[in-house]
This record gives C-alpha cells, sequence and structure tokens, in this order.
C-alpha cells in the first residue's frame, strides 16, 4: 500500500508538471491592429491611374495601389465638399445623419464672418476617433476637418479667424491643439509651429510624423490639401497640380518611413483617401441675384440680406435651396417655376434640379439643390451680376451624380488583396478601417469593403 500510494504521487505530479511550466509560462504578447488615414485632398482615380503615361512621379503612391487594393473611383455625398466628406469618411454615414452638410454654416444675414463647421461637437454619430477611445485605442488627428474638441489623445484642428493673417493666430492653435503638442514638435523639427494660416502640407506632416515616431497611437488621421489648393487655383490634372501631387506623395513617403521607425508598419492598414474629385470651371453663377430680382430676397442700400423668403446656400458645384419658414409650399412652387425658366436656358448653368426626396438620398439638406452644369460653379453673392467669368479653374461641391467628381481611394496592409475594388461608396470606407481596428460605428453607416485576401487552404 505505501508503494502503490508513493507510484501514484509520482505519476500524479509527472501529469501536472507541464501543465504547471506552461501556466507560469508569460501570455503571447498581443499585436494591437493600427490604421493610418492619409487624405490628400481632391486626390482622385486618374492622378494614380494616369500618373506613369504623363511622366508624373509617385512611387510611394503607386506601391501602396501595386500592393494593395484600389478603387476606380469613389461615390461621394451631396455636397462634394471637404467638410461633410471628411465627416462622412471617419463615420460612414451621409451629411444629413452626421449633421455637416456644408463646409460653411448656414448665414444668409452673413453675422459669422464666414465661419465653418469647425467644431466636433457638431458631427451627431461615433466617430473613428469616439469609437477607438472607447476601447482604450489611442488616436490622433492633424488637421483633419470639424476637429476642434475631437477626443483625440492628440490633436491640431483645422482652424483660422476670419481673414486674419497676423501671427498671433498661432496661440489660438496652441489652445485648441492637445497641450504641448505644437511645441513638442517645434522642438521634434527645429522651428516652431505656425499658424493655420501659414502652414503647408510638410508642416502637417511634421506633426504626423512626430505622433507616429514618439507616440504610435492605433489610429492616426491626417488631412492634406495643398494638393486641392493646386487644383482650384491651375485647374484639375494641370502642370502645376501633378507637380503638387509628386510633393505630396514625397510627404507621403515620409509618413511611411515613420512607420517603419515605429516599428508598427507590419501591422497598420494604410488607407489613402479623398473628399471629391474635381470639374474645370469658366463661370460664375449668382443664383440669390435672381430671386432678389423675383423678389424673394431683399438687400439695404449696401448690399446686404435683409429679409429673404427663400434663399440659396452656395457649395461650388451647387446650391441648397432654404426656406424662411420650412414648409412653405407656395413660395417653394414659386421658386421651383423660376428655376425652370433659368434650367431651359443652358447660359444659367444649371444641370439639373434635385427635389428634397433625390437630395436626402444623396445626403444633402435643403427643399431642393441646383446642380451646375460642367464649367460653371455657383456663387451665395445676392449682389451684382448674375453671371461673370469664375475666379477658379476648377470647382467641386457638386451632386456626387459624375464621374469626374468622384473621389480616390488605395488601402494596404495586413491582409488586404490586390486589385480594383471597382466603383465604392464613400460611406463604406470607415467600417473597413473599423473593422480593422475592431470597433464599432453608427448602425446607419454603410457596410464594410471586401478587402481581405482569400485565405489559402491548410
Amino acid at each position: 500500500m505505501p508503494m502503490s500510494r508513493l507510484r501514484y504521487t509520482l505519476l500524479l505530479l509527472f501529469l501536472t508538471f507541464p501543465r504547471l511550466a506552461a501556466a507560469a509560462e508569460p501570455p503571447a504578447a498581443q499585436v494591437s491592429p493600427r490604421a493610418l488615414v492619409v487624405s490628400i485632398d481632391g486626390l482622385t482615380p486618374r492622378h494614380y491611374r494616369e500618373a506613369a503615361a504623363r511622366g508624373v512621379a509617385i512611387p510611394n503612391l503607386a506601391k501602396l495601389v501595386a500592393d494593395g487594393a484600389w478603387a476606380e473611383g469613389v461615390d461621394g455625398v451631396l455636397p462634394t465638399l471637404t467638410y461633410p466628406s471628411h465627416t462622412t469618411l471617419i463615420t460612414g454615414v451621409k451629411p444629413i445623419d452626421h449633421g455637416i452638410v456644408s463646409n460653411r454654416v448656414f448665414d444668409p444675414f452673413d453675422t459669422s464672418a464666414g465661419a465653418w463647421y469647425w467644431f466636433a461637437k457638431d458631427i451627431r454619430v461615433p466617430t473613428l476617433v469616439s469609437a477607438a477611445r472607447s476601447r482604450r485605442l489611442r488616436a490622433a488627428a492633424i488637421s483633419w476637418p470639424v476637429s476642434i474638441g475631437l477626443d483625440a489623445d492628440f490633436n491640431m484642428p483645422e482652424f483660422w479667424r476670419g481673414a486674419s493673417k497676423h501671427p498671433f493666430d498661432v496661440r489660438f492653435l496652441e489652445q485648441l491643439s492637445t497641450p504641448g503638442l505644437l511645441d513638442a514638435v517645434g522642438k521634434f523639427r527645429g522651428s516652431p509651429m505656425q499658424a493655420f494660416h501659414d502652414q503647408r502640407d510638410p508642416d502637417r506632416i511634421d506633426v504626423a510624423c512626430w505622433i507616429i515616431e514618439q507616440q504610435a497611437p492605433e489610429l492616426v488621421l491626417v488631412h492634406v490639401f495643398d494638393l486641392d489648393f493646386a487644383q482650384h487655383e491651375f485647374g484639375p490634372m494641370s502642370p502645376e497640380s501633378l507637380r503638387t501631387l509628386e510633393v505630396t506623395d514625397a510627404l507621403l513617403g515620409r509618413l511611411l518611413a515613420s512607420l517603419e521607425k515605429a516599428k508598427t508598419r507590419d501591422t497598420t492598414l494604410i488607407a489613402i483617401v479623398s473628399d471629391h474629385g474635381f470639374v474645370a470651371t469658366s463661370t460664375t453663377i449668382r443664383p440669390n441675384v435672381w430671386l432678389v430680382d423675383a423678389g424673394f430676397v431683399k438687400l439695404d442700400p449696401k448690399g446686404q440680406v435683409i429679409e429673404y423668403r427663400a434663399i440659396f446656400h452656395s457649395d461650388g458645384g451647387s446650391a441648397s435651396l432654404r426656406l424662411r419658414n420650412p414648409g412653405d409650399k407656395e413660395t417653394l412652387a414659386e421658386v421651383r417655376r423660376l428655376l425652370e425658366t433659368k434650367l431651359a436656358d443652358p447660359a444659367s448653368g444649371i444641370e439639373r434640379i434635385l427635389d428634397a426626396a433625390t437630395v436626402a438620398e444623396l445626403g444633402g439638406a435643403g427643399e431642393l439643390v441646383l446642380d451646375a452644369r460642367d464649367g460653371f460653379e455657383f456663387s451665395g453673392a445676392s449682389r451684382g451680376a448674375w453671371s461673370e467669368g469664375a475666379q477658379t479653374r476648377g470647382q467641386h461641391g457638386y451632386a456626387p451624380l459624375r464621374e469626374s467628381i468622384r473621389a480616390g481611394f488605395v488601402i494596404a496592409g495586413p491582409g488586404v488583396r490586390k486589385g480594383s475594388l471597382g466603383v465604392v461608396p464613400m460611406t463604406s470606407i470607415a467600417p473597413t478601417v473599423a473593422r480593422h481596428l475592431g470597433i464599432e460605428l453608427s448602425p446607419l453607416a454603410g457596410a464594410p469593403l471586401d478587402i481581405q485576401s482569400p485565405r489559402r487552404a491548410e
């Protein structure tokens, strides 16, 4: 009996020891999924599909296209402007649902000094940033639209103060940014950060590189827009804008190098997104002048609006009609009849009149929306000639119904298959990034894109 008990004890220890040893080993390190979302404002599919044929050197973007998936076009939202589109890019829902329905706030009496939708508080649904933070993932945003007060760990919002160009404005940016961020970046690069009006894309990339290399958050949003400026000034696909694209590509290379330095490149989903395409323009139309002439808008002797029954809010390539009294069907019908007569005249610049149902389907706001013809843009001014030469050579803001206004999209990284994604909806981009990070957005968000490589058979 004593021997039997001893053997039993030894056998029990033998069987248990490997399990105890295994339990004592430290668990395997968990690798956090990461995402870098780079918005190249105004990037179109033509930029990465025609670059080689046009002799444009974009090696970094071209490699991402070769290594990952790319869209033949992104169908955007109404209006195809920077702020509504960028909010869709981080929420997956349309402007009518997320609340940022234009770049500028509706201001018929011109009392806001040209205010834009700068404040994240106006976004009505979860964003990639808020969803990431809810899962204890760190997030950063650099010059992302609608980001004052965004609940990011590192934030340098996009903001300017009216038409001010004073150096004093850098203090506003310091106060609105994460405390100490601008000073840290200034030391990192050897020169102080400037106010928004003095910044260019390299300055914004400096901020992103410091954050990636020194903090390595799980989500980084970066917005660069010199390409957009170049296309407004010189026209879409102009030589000047293509040279700007080459500079932008070099800056993208800096971001990728920062991922390598942080040793996070292999786990990072890299999404190159854009907000809109461009249409070449030559003529500006002021539809509010028609409404003044027809008695829907009244001006004071200085030309300021003092009263209106109906007025247009201009979004560049489109203009949305707002009623003083929502539901005023009589005024709406009168304005509609006026616009139908204008539509018959090609010189009016109106391509189509979108009714309220179509506007809502495309995600916009307003009782009706005018969509401009190619070559035309709308101004919100209520005085002056109703038609004149355009101040820009390229414009956006049109209804997302034409190929030229489609945005670009390239995505590469862990598990991403290679090749064309076809034409994709903008509302699917944020959910695709969210799925990679393991976070959830609004139930109103679009479906994630199928970007995964097929698994090999075991």
